[in-house]
């Protein structure tokens, strides 16, 4: 990761692909509910109108048909804005833009200000066996804590 982070400080232009690939991996809303205004045939299922259904971004986000090799993380994957966070079409998330504006922000004060960033082992246990807590919902994707560790720049 310390290889992606100092790609990331060198050439600032990755970075909204960085985040197009991490809301890719960990997107904020597990399920997205719709209803068929008609019926419909999807994956060879017949779909009455007035059916809801539950569609799974982060199952599509990770559908290897779509993204090559979905379990890497690759800062420079050049569909990564293909991802299904924010959702699609009419029900895209008004808030979209925004959230990309203060989290590429974020991410900038972040690599001005943190070197060396790593996960708190003491904490999360060590890499290929970290422990992760996440909010007890299964509508949202969110951590309850995250422990992080790193050497002041600035």
């Amino acid at each position: 990761m310390f290889d992606e982070q100092e790609r990331l400080r060198t050439n600032r232009d990755l970075i909204p692909n960085f985040l197009e690939e991490m809301l890719r991996l960990e997107s904020p809303i597990k399920v997205h509910f719709r209803m068929a205004r008609k019926t419909t045939t999807l994956g060879g299922v017949t779909i009455p109108a007035g059916t809801t259904m539950a569609l799974f971004s982060g199952a599509a986000n990770r559908d290897p048909r779509r993204f090559e090799c979905p379990a890497e993380v690759r800062i420079d994957r050049p569909n990564a804005r293909e991802q299904l966070a924010f959702s699609r079409g009419a029900h895209s998330c008004l808030g979209q833009s925004l959230a990309r504006a203060e989290s590429r922000v974020t991410i900038e004060r972040v690599l001005d200000r943190m070197g060396d960033i790593r996960i708190s082992e003491a904490k999360h246990g060590p890499a290929g066996d970290r422990r992760w807590a996440y909010l007890p919902t299964w509508l949202f994707r969110g951590l309850t804590e995250l422990h992080v560790e790193f050497t002041s720049t600035a």
